[in-house]
């Protein structure tokens, strides 16, 4: 047997250092309370006091859309298409919806909120039960994402737009497309119906607005034969100011926000019916005296009707806005913007829409890229660097120490203690930061080019920058006296340079202080000698520029990473290269050693965190959760914890655990997902008779999830058919002696203590509602005769009424053919039939009594509320009349 060599686990500690990423739209709810897409998770945010009131996350998948009914739950859209509904104070979904098969970009609800419809960049749209937690249908007609939906509930339409120019309005009754509006050659990002249901106004890369007119024609069945559910017809297009597209029209009171893809937002006034009224007699006053049109020929232009008011300049670019009116006497509106710099803002309009800016969640995060990181010492910190701030972190609570203001910072390395922090700029200064008192401490212009990066000495005495400029420089930490009343502070103060013939990218000290590697724009690395700087070696193999190199705590290896996607190490004793490896697929942007270990890590432009075996050459694991470039990565002192950043601007937390890893279970487990994925993708599940070109199907999608489900099913029903044969056997034995004794149950039977058959029901009903039809689907039909036998079973005894009438018409329709030529079955649909209509009809009769019960009640308690309330009302009157007569006494006297 070959031994194999066992390596610890690395996993996803923490993130933070996300406001609210620009993946999703925003959602703002009542007592300023903010729910803001953050990656993965969904994160609610007090806008008032500036605190995280909670974090909902499940799996690693981007969150993309966002939306709520009633502020107590949240539909979440996700990148691989499912959509899960949380509580607004739960961590964990309760509902989850699995149809699409790409990243979802819109979600809505209907009024009641019991619907809500997903559109994906699959193109499709699908309606939902929110209640059954199923699909009702899916909407196939688009030929481009979709961008948005809006629900008509005065006659259940559904209006789609997409980026295939097109808006097609759905009938939810009949589930067909019964018309469909143009836009020319342009992608259709946003609509929204305003004036009461009568207006469709829709925004797209022009700069106009086309509103329609919309005539609905009432329910299906008081409609005449040939009309429409709506009546649509084009009225005219508002002017805008902005040239950008727009990304979302929002109507909240009689106001259109048209939100740009810039930092704008242009507000329309819809007139009411009044001010149109008005408007129209004025218009036809001054065309009384004109010949060629009479006043009854004379209506309103639609940019009469939708009138601009104003546009609101934001700080910065937005990405998403939510609005909600203020129900307080003074009015006005409140309005929530995401912008693209990890900053969400609020805005107050007034009545007379004056808006200023009230509340502002940004400290917790920063505005650009983060470029550099760095664990202090004692690894309980992290330092993180971007363009114009520093920031300290605390590993174990996630919350931000200090920020101090800087240049644009492109690497940073700790002074000795801990309490200063070195930064390179983009200018090519060194500043020094104080981070315990959170200032600039001093800035020294050291380089004529950017600071590509600073390597700290082992002896902690000095530090090499590297530059644009192709200089390499040496510093050393000085003591700075203070001025009078002042401290003694540190310092910096250059020792010496040295120039080279290319720009310096990356320089790195060896564990002994002895050698100094430089890696230049000509894709080589030069080695020299640190305290003579004499040339030592050449390294050269890469073919694009190295961006990081790190050696190892024995001084005896070399790593590179570069541009090129390879990385490769190299032995510093004759610079010979021992092995090179295809790490990535873009970009290598940083490599480093785990101290005292020949093992490192790697991150690139391809958004991946991975560890590596320099002795081996082997590759141990993949890290995956970031949703950008990974720009830079750093390891603790003593190993146990790896910190990366990305252009997300997220800062992940990994932490080495106890659980071993060997690398032949993780490549068995990885080709076992790979062929499960295929498994999932060559195979397509179709209905039989079903047209697959009708514009309406299943809504369900078969996933890996379903294949699972289907596979606990028939491992039930193998139970269900072994036991149902012991009992026969035994039936059978006891006919010949009566003393023989019982078979022995199924062992889960025994465990478990029920009967076959509710343990099958007990497993159909731990599949997900969303999954259940995809799962019946791939069941085998000599499995769908006992199912059906079980259902009549479930049935006579009215357990689970609702899903066993489910299962029964989905199988009856699916297996429609087969179960007629089925004999055997005859007599169970027989009783299918008359147990499903009457069972059927108690549970209807049921819910008849406990509605019309709910609604007594409910009058019963609104008589009383009124009753105490005029009581009240009228001990009051009583008590202020009393006072009055008492002061009048008084007065008088």
């Amino acid at each position: 047997m070959v031994l194999t060599h066992q390596y610890l686990r690395y996993a996803n500690h923490s993130v933070w250092g996300v406001v609210a990423s620009p993946t999703s739209n925003i959602l703002l709810l009542k007592n300023n309370v903010i729910v803001c897409p953050a990656l993965e998770k969904v994160v609610v945010w007090d806008a008032r006091k500036n605190v995280k009131l909670n974090e909902m996350t499940e799996g690693t998948s981007t969150v993309t859309s966002l939306a709520t009914h009633d502020e107590k739950t949240i539909a979440v859209g996700y990148e691989d298409g499912s959509v899960r509904i949380f509580g607004l104070n739960s961590k964990l979904s309760s509902v989850v919806l699995s149809g699409h098969t790409s990243s979802v970009t819109v979600l809505k609800y209907d009024n009641t909120g019991t619907r809500l419809c997903s559109g994906s960049l699959d193109t499709n749209v699908i309606v939902w039960d929110v209640v059954s937690q199923s699909g009702l249908f899916r909407l196939k007609g688009h030929r481009g994402p979709i961008n948005d939906c809006v629900f008509l509930q005065n006659s259940n339409v559904l209006i789609t737009s997409s980026k295939d120019t097109y808006i097609k309005l759905w009938c939810l009754d009949s589930q067909h497309c019964f018309e469909t509006l143009t836009n020319g050659r342009d992608e259709v990002w946003s609509i929204a119906v305003c004036g009461g249901e009568t207006r469709l106004i829709a925004g797209s890369n022009t700069a106009e607005l086309r509103v329609w007119s919309l005539a609905q024609g009432g329910e299906l069945g008081k409609r005449k034969s040939g009309e429409k559910v709506v009546q649509c017809e084009l009225l005219g297009a508002l002017v805008r100011k902005s040239k950008e597209r727009v990304n979302c029209l929002a109507v909240v009171d009689g106001l259109v926000f048209c939100q740009n893809n810039d930092s704008t937002i242009e507000l329309f006034k819809v007139r009411s019916a009044e001010e149109q009224e008005k408007q129209l007699k004025r218009k036809r006053k001054k065309l009384k005296n004109s010949s060629t049109v009479s006043p009854e020929e004379v209506s309103l232009d639609v940019d009469e009707e939708i009138a601009y008011m104003k546009t609101i300049k934001c700080s910065n670019k937005l990405r998403s806005i939510s609005c909600r009116a203020i129900k307080k006497a003074k009015g006005g509106t409140k309005l929530c913007c995401l912008f693209n710099n990890n900053k969400v803002q609020n805005y107050t309009l007034t009545p007379d829409l004056e808006h200023q800016p009230t509340t502002t969640v940004e400290l917790p995060g920063h505005r650009s890229d983060i470029r550099a990181v760095r664990f202090t010492s004692d690894s309980s910190r992290v330092l993180s660097v971007s363009d114009g701030m520093a920031k300290l972190w605390s590993c174990k609570t996630q919350h931000c120490i200090a920020t101090v203001e800087c240049g644009n910072g492109m690497c940073a390395v700790m002074a000795p203690g801990d309490q200063y922090a070195v930064v390179g700029t983009k200018k090519g200064e060194v500043q020094l930061l104080d981070l315990v008192s959170g200032v600039l401490v001093s800035s020294v212009t050291a380089h004529s080019g950017c600071v590509w990066d600073i390597a700290m000495r082992h002896d902690s005495r000095g530090f090499a920058t590297g530059s644009a400029d192709k200089f390499v420089k040496f510093w050393e930490f000085v003591l700075v006296e203070g001025r009078a009343g002042e401290k003694s502070r540190i310092g910096v103060k250059h020792v010496k340079s040295l120039q080279m013939t290319e720009d310096v990218l990356s320089v790195c000290y060896s564990k002994n202080n002895k050698l100094l590697a430089v890696s230049l724009l000509d894709c080589t690395v030069k080695v020299f000698f640190t305290d003579t700087l004499k040339f030592f070696l050449t390294l050269y193999g890469h073919k694009l520029p190295v961006t990081s190199m790190d050696i190892s705590t024995d001084s005896t290896l070399i790593v590179t990473g570069s541009a090129d996607k390879n990385i490769k190490i190299w032995g510093l004793d004759f610079g010979d290269c021992h092995k090179s490896i295809f790490a990535h697929d873009e970009a290598v942007m940083k490599v480093a050693f785990v101290p005292k270990t020949h093992q490192f890590f790697s991150v690139g432009k391809d958004r991946k965190l991975k560890q590596w075996d320099a002795d081996n050459f082997e590759h141990i694991q993949t890290l995956e959760g970031h949703q950008k470039e990974v720009w830079c990565v750093d390891i603790s002192g003593t190993g146990d914890f790896v910190a990366t950043s990305s252009h997300d601007k997220s800062i992940r937390l990994w932490e080495r655990t106890d659980e071993p890893l060997v690398l032949e279970d993780e490549r068995e487990t990885a080709r076992e997902l790979q062929y499960e994925q295929s498994l999932v993708e060559s195979q397509e599940t179709t209905i039989p008779g079903e047209n697959t070109e009708n514009e309406a199907e299943s809504a369900g999608k078969k996933s890996m999830e379903t294949v699972r489900a289907a596979e606990r099913i028939m491992e039930a029903v193998e139970v269900y058919r072994q036991d149902k044969a012991s009992e026969e056997e035994y039936l059978e034995a006891l006919k010949v002696d009566k003393t023989a004794p019982p078979p022995d149950k199924h062992i889960i039977l025994s465990t478990m203590k029920i009967s076959s058959s509710d343990y099958v029901l007990d497993v159909i009903m731990k599949v997900r509602p969303s999954e259940l039809e995809e799962s019946l689907l791939v069941l085998p039909f000599h499995y769908i005769c006992d199912i059906l036998v079980l259902l009549n079973e479930w049935l006579l005894r009215k357990q689970s009424v609702e899903l066993c009438c489910k299962c029964t018409f989905f199988l009856l329709r699916v297996h429609h053919n087969q179960i007629v030529a089925n004999k055997v079955l005859v007599n169970v649909i027989e009783s299918l039939n008359k147990t499903t209509r009457s069972v059927v009809k108690e549970v209807k009769d049921v819910i008849g009594f406990n509605l019309a019960a709910l609604k007594f009640l409910q009058l019963d308690q609104q008589e009383t509320n009124e009753s105490f309330f005029k009581d009240f009302t009228g001990k009051v009157k009583d008590v202020k009349r009393k006072k009055r007569a008492v002061l009048k006494t008084v007065a008088s006297g």
